[in-house]
């Protein structure tokens, strides 16, 4: 029980390690997924860091109306990984796909994000200025939100 506790967290932790959307449904991973084993001995640090991406950008993607299904197979065609469909698309990919596909471009910024103590982090920030939207995708989506990191701030008694 313990060890799929851990495996759940794992997959949990990484944003991008929900499954791939086909259609109106979710696959399940496979038998060659590096997190199917019973046991902790068969994970093994290498294939953890396969299963949790590194410098992924997010964004939230707004649908046209009826088309959020359509939209994330779509995106999911072009090399982006669907995380959630709802009111928006959550979607996560490498910052060249995003430059690619969408015209958009990035710069590193620092952010404060508990300004009581000065804690900063450092991301990067897209620059929508000539951001549009393919043609493939225009009768799909109408924006593209990218996701900051949050503020956090405490609250006095």
């Amino acid at each position: 029980m313990i060890i799929w506790l851990v495996i759940t967290t794992l997959v949990f932790a990484s944003s991008s390690c929900v499954p791939d959307v086909q259609e109106n449904q979710v696959l399940s991973r496979g038998e060659d997924s590096p997190l199917s084993g019973s046991s902790a001995e068969s994970i093994t640090h290498h294939q953890i860091k396969e299963v949790m991406p590194q410098n992924l950008i997010s964004a939230e993607i707004e649908p046209l109306p009826n088309q959020a299904n359509k939209a994330a197979l779509a995106l999911q065609r072009l090399g982006f990984k669907i995380l959630h469909i709802g009111s928006t698309i959550s979607v996560q990919a490498p910052r060249s796909l995003w430059e690619s596909t969408f015209n958009v471009s990035f710069q590193q910024e620092k952010k404060t994000v508990i300004a009581e103590i000065g804690s900063e982090v450092t991301y990067l920030r897209a620059v929508t200025d000539n951001l549009t939207i393919p043609e493939g995708l225009e009768s799909l989506i109408s924006e593209v939100m990218f996701v900051e990191p949050p503020e956090f701030y405490q609250v006095q008694p």
